[in-house]
Parts: structure tokens; sequence; C-alpha cells
């Protein structure tokens, strides 16, 4: 009977604690607040992304303003009167290459290393080559013409020191060429006119080819064309070694030499050290203001007056 009693007694503790648990399984689902999650495992240290130090923005290297005024004072001068009566342009190139060089160069030399070509008569023609390819005439010669920048260059690029070199720089921006090279002490080889004067058409050939034959090509030659290196400027005037007086400097105003330089064909030439590629200004010998010419009739021979001719060719 106690066996029994005691039996009992465990069974109905057994219902008891089923009946706990039914009941627990059968309440509804409470929120429990949330806490701070607990990690699964401590993080490891990291290391810091490498960081570039700061620095302050670069700013793109720019030219420093020119001065309002600048002139080379050691540039030799010398006349073509007595010397050349129609070579300025050699003239010119002599004043340069004794400047860099810092001895005299002759002017027989200059001469010699110039390549000239006389107008001459070729299937009914009068023909020569055009003044870019050679000195038209001889520069001895006051009834001759002359040349441009490639003619030039060709010459001095014979005769300079060695480290130097002439370079064309024909369709530079005066300005701008003046305020770049000046202050530098580099003086700039430029076409223009006499006294700048009013050019006008004078003589006319038609050109040979590469072959020196004569083309259907015509061409106009400029009276009062003339050479002459810029050696200053200031806020109104442009100052010159100019071949065709008796001393320097010799100042035109800037409008008028811009004038006088662009209607000529913005031919110039300039001398930098061997080796300096970059571009120093920008130029544009295809500039259709510059090149573009309307057709001009061969004109009559004409008879010219003594002091017509001496203006004209004394370049």
């Amino acid at each position: 009977m106690r066996f029994f009693t005691r039996k009992c007694a465990a069974l109905l503790a057994a219902c008891m604690l089923c009946g706990t648990a039914a009941a627990c399984q059968k309440q509804p689902d409470k929120a429990v607040p949330a806490g701070p999650p607990v990690p699964l495992m401590a993080s490891l240290p990291t290391e810091p992304e490498p960081t570039e130090p700061e620095t302050a923005p670069t700013e793109p290297e720019t030219r420093p303003p020119a001065p309002a005024e600048a002139m080379i004072e050691d540039v030799p001068f010398y006349s073509q009167r007595g010397l050349l009566p129609t070579g300025c342009e050699l003239v010119s190139a002599k004043m340069v290459l004794e400047y860099y060089s810092g001895e005299e160069v002759p002017i027989d030399t200059v001469v010699e290393h110039t390549t000239c070509a006389y107008p001459e008569w070729k299937d009914g023609k009068g023909c020569a080559p055009h003044p870019e390819r050679a000195f038209i005439g001889s520069p001895y010669d006051e009834t001759s013409y002359g040349c441009f920048a490639p003619v030039i260059v060709e010459m001095m690029n014979q005769l300079l020191p060695e480290g130097y070199e002439a370079v064309d720089m024909t369709g530079a921006d005066l300005q701008e060429m003046a305020e770049t090279f000046i202050p530098e002490g580099t003086p700039v080889i430029m076409w223009a006119t006499i006294s700048m004067l009013n050019e006008f058409p004078w003589r006319s050939w038609y050109l040979l080819d590469e072959n020196g034959e004569p083309t259907d090509d015509f061409y106009n030659w400029m009276a009062l064309e003339h050479c002459l290196v810029l050696i200053g400027y200031d806020e109104e005037n442009y100052y010159f070694n100019d071949p065709y007086r008796y001393g320097t400097p010799t100042s035109y105003k800037k409008s008028v030499v811009d004038e006088r330089y662009t209607t000529m064909g913005r031919y110039c030439v300039i001398v930098e050290k061997k080796g300096d590629k970059e571009p120093l200004l920008a130029r544009n010998r295809l500039d259709p203001d510059l090149t573009a010419e309307d057709p001009i009739p061969e004109p009559e021979i004409q008879e010219t007056t003594e002091m017509t001719t001496e203006t004209a060719s004394a370049t």
C-alpha cells in the first residue's frame, strides 16, 4: 500500500510537470528588449589605410607678364647705304649673326651663303623663283629685289656659331613676339616697308618650279619691301636697327608697324639655342588672310623716275 501511494505521488508529480510545460508552450511570444550585439568573436585590430600627405594644389606654369618696355642695347648696327643697295635682308642678318657670334661676319661671306637668282626669259615669259626660295637679283645691284624669311634662315644656319639655329617664325603676332623675345635679349628679324610707308605693286614675273621650269603662277613684288631688326618696344613704339638709316635706334608707331608687317606677309626670323623644340609662339603660315591673293594682271612695262626707282629698290 505504501509502495502504491509513492507510485501515485510520483505519477501525479510527473503529470503536473507536463502540464506546466504544456502551459509554457501555449504562452504568447513576448518582446525581449534588444541589448547591444555580442560579437561571436573579438575583432582583430587592422592597420589604417595609408594616406597621401596633403599638398597644396599646383597651378599651371605661366610666363610672367611682359614688362611695359624693353630694349636690347648691344645688337651691332650697320647701314646698307654704300654696302648692299638692295640687301636689307642680308645686312639685318649680319647684325644678328654678329650679336650671337661676338665677332665680325663679313658681308661678302653673308652674300656668298645666300641663294640668289636673276630673273630670266623662258618660253616668252619673264620668270624667277619665289622670293621664299631665293634672293631675286643681286644685293649689290640697285635694281634688284630681295627675299623672304626661308632664304635668310637657310643662310644663317650656315654661319651661326655652334649651338644656335635660325628659326622661321613667320605668322607670329607682332606684339606677342616682341613681348616674348625682346625682354629675353632675342632680337627679331622682321619684314615691313621702308620708313613704314604704304607698299604698292611694282614688278611682276612668272614663278619657276623646283626644276627651274616656268609655271602659270604669277607673282607681284611689292615696292618698298624692307627688312629690319626689332630690338625694343615701349607703350607706343617699336625700336629697330634699321639698315636704311644711318644710326640706331629708329622708332616707329606700333599700330603702323603692325599694319606693314601684316600686309608684307608677317615674315620674321629669330635665333634660338638648338634643342628648344617646344613651339615658342603660335604661328600659322596657312592663315587664309595672309596667303589668299587676288589675281593680279600682268602689268605693262613702265619706265620709272630715278627717285621712284631708288626708293622702291633700296631694300
